[in-house]
């Protein structure tokens, strides 16, 4: 009987301590140890309906220029002394949906004597692809390059718009070359076949402080009598066919919609102060 009464109090000690665990348990850490759910499960009428992540509307998407050179134009051969020189008319083409625009700035990283060049970049701010100078606000800017006075032209230039160079067709070899052709830009005429956006010429003056650019769908020409618009021709070209090669933005310098499609090519024969056009599939 006195084992039977022992054992039965130790029970009920071991009960009442287990109780007294429990409820201590649960109010250090919040749980209920008669939880049914099995240990780091949850029923689903608790499970916490994630916060959706707000969107950030995105901002309108840039208007950027296309720059290709047009094919040359008005190939005449200039004798000075005992050398003969190509002259030609050269154009700049914007056939993006945005306008190239240079302004001008501090010296910079620019020699003395020159500035450097800020591109304007605008916004589509309608989104209809198109660019509209009252709506289209400002994007970005950002640093391209230089800018420069032509001696010869006497007004101020965007340094490396352009390149010349002669080769005999069929042929990668480059025979005479100016990889740095600078140009005051503007817009002269518009894009024949195409629908432009900007009736009016915008830009026209090249002076230090003045922006530069031409518009979407505008042209800027420099004619073949233009200081600087010629090529040395090859003493020993004979009657080859020639491919004058003409390339916009040759370093890459500008942003654009495409860079793929900056570069011209024409064929040609001379003979004496004669030019004569040739296929100028030779000269793919």
């Amino acid at each position: 009987m006195a084992v039977a009464a022992t054992a039965t109090a130790t029970a009920l000690v071991v009960g009442v301590v287990g109780v007294v665990l429990a409820v201590d348990h649960r109010r250090r850490t919040g749980s209920d140890i008669t939880s049914p759910w099995p240990s780091g499960a949850t029923s689903s009428a608790t499970e916490l309906t994630p916060t959706p992540t707000p969107r950030v509307p995105q901002p309108p998407p840039l208007l950027l220029p296309n720059m290709r050179s047009l094919s040359a134009s008005d190939l005449q051969i200039e004798g000075v002394g005992s050398t003969r020189r190509l002259r030609f008319a050269a154009s700049l083409a914007n056939v993006g949906p945005g306008p190239l625009i240079l302004l001008p700035r501090g010296r910079g990283g620019c020699v003395t004597g020159q500035h450097e060049a800020v591109q304007v970049l605008h916004r589509d701010a309608n989104r209809d692809g198109k660019f509209q100078r009252t709506r289209d606000r400002e994007g970005s800017r950002r640093i391209t390059g230089c800018m420069l006075r032509h001696p010869g032209h006497k007004h101020w230039h965007f340094d490396a718009m352009a390149s010349y160079s002669l080769r005999r067709a069929g042929s990668s070899r480059v025979l005479v070359s100016r990889d740095k052709v600078s140009f005051c830009l503007r817009d002269n005429y518009k894009v024949r076949g195409q629908r432009v956006v900007v009736p009016r010429r915008h830009f026209g003056r090249c002076s230090r402080n003045s922006q530069q650019g031409i518009s979407p769908g505008w042209v800027d020409l420099y004619k073949a009598d233009l200081s600087g618009q010629w090529l040395r021709l090859p003493a020993n070209a004979g009657s080859d066919v020639l491919c004058l090669d003409l390339k916009a933005d040759p370093l890459g310098r500008l942003v654009e919609t495409d860079e793929t499609d900056n570069a011209t090519s024409v064929a040609f024969r001379f003979d004496g102060t004669r030019v004569r056009k040739a296929n100028s599939s030779s000269c793919r």
